[in-house]
């Protein structure tokens, strides 16, 4: 098994793909990337990865930023606590002086879970951990032909137990796992006869059953009716609170007075496991107390997620 590894290993070197963050060791730069691709495409996460490393080079310069920054960097990307919990990671270890390197300390970060802690382990530090997300998971559970449910706890870290040791090249090898998932390994059709593994593989006939899939999680439906109250020049919004959907971003208030407003259309919009139906007004009047008029022309340098874009281009505003 060891040679098929070191394989896979030769593999990812000749064929993975020129990715910005395969250009960085620093331990940051690494725990940015994994964070951002958390529930979130390569293709999508390129484009935001350099520019949140230009906004926020370090841990001190994303720790100071403000929850508008913060959030201004992050809109698009989608699941915002990925960016408050990255927030308070880089406050950490600026709290204790600099990244720890072993998996307790690691995983004594706010945010750090068991996955982030390994990549950070095996990319950053050279250490021989397994990191384990959806494709390294994928590939192995075919490889070893796995039983079980590999969301418990116990059979990953029995895994790991047997792959650990075996591990060369640890920060390739992390990557390896993930690249051949990503581009081979695939959930349906996999690639098998230009895999590296494929000689020693012992589920490869068996593809379509291993790893089992997870029980589909039920979709909550949403209605929900916005209000988009303009002057000239101006559009009222509020910022959601600790709680509420979409917290800590901007949204045009809920519309519970109807008075002088028209209905303009209807968005539809996926937010993790919520479906939302989201009617749509626009008018003038009195805002709620809560919020603030923002200019048309600054709409761009706020944090402004893919929904909120929605409801206002909805209304007929330029964002």
């Amino acid at each position: 098994m060891k040679a098929a590894f070191r394989r896979l290993v030769g593999w990812y070197r000749e064929h993975r793909r020129d990715l910005p963050w395969r250009h960085r060791s620093d331990p940051y730069a690494i725990l940015v990337s994994e964070v951002m691709l958390q529930q979130t495409r390569v293709e999508v996460v390129q484009a935001y990865y350099q520019r949140f490393l230009a906004r926020f080079p370090d841990c001190a310069s994303l720790a100071g930023a403000s929850s508008e920054e913060l959030h201004a960097a992050w809109a698009g990307l989608g699941y915002y606590r990925r960016a408050r919990n990255l927030q308070a990671t880089a406050r950490a270890v600026l709290e204790r002086g600099g990244f720890p390197t072993d998996r307790k300390r690691l995983l004594a970060l706010p945010g750090v879970g068991e996955y982030t802690a390994a990549a950070l382990e095996s990319i950053a530090f050279g250490r021989p951990a397994l990191a384990l997300d959806g494709n390294a998971i994928r590939v192995l559970w075919r490889f070893l032909a796995l039983a079980g449910d590999p969301r418990q706890a116990s059979i990953r870290r029995e895994l790991a137990d047997r792959v650990e040791p075996l591990i060369d090249a640890p920060g390739d090898f992390t990557q390896a796992l993930m690249e051949l998932g990503a581009t081979l390994c695939k959930p349906a059709h996999p690639a098998c006869p230009a895999c590296p593994l494929a000689d020693e593989c012992a589920g490869k006939l068996r593809w379509r059953e291993l790893p089992p899939p997870p029980p589909a999680r039920r979709s909550l439906e949403v209605d929900w009716s916005a209000m988009v109250l303009v002057r000239p020049g101006q559009v009222f919004l509020e910022k959601a609170e600790p709680g509420e959907l979409l917290e800590g971003m901007w949204r045009c208030p809920a519309a519970e007075r109807l008075e002088g407003l028209e209905l303009v259309g209807t968005v539809r919009h996926a937010i993790t496991f919520r479906r939302i139906t989201c009617r749509v007004y626009r008018g003038q009047g009195q805002p709620p107390e809560r919020g603030e008029w923002v200019d048309l022309e600054d709409l761009t340098h706020r944090a402004l997620p893919a929904f909120t874009r929605k409801v206002l281009r909805t209304a007929g505003l330029a964002v």
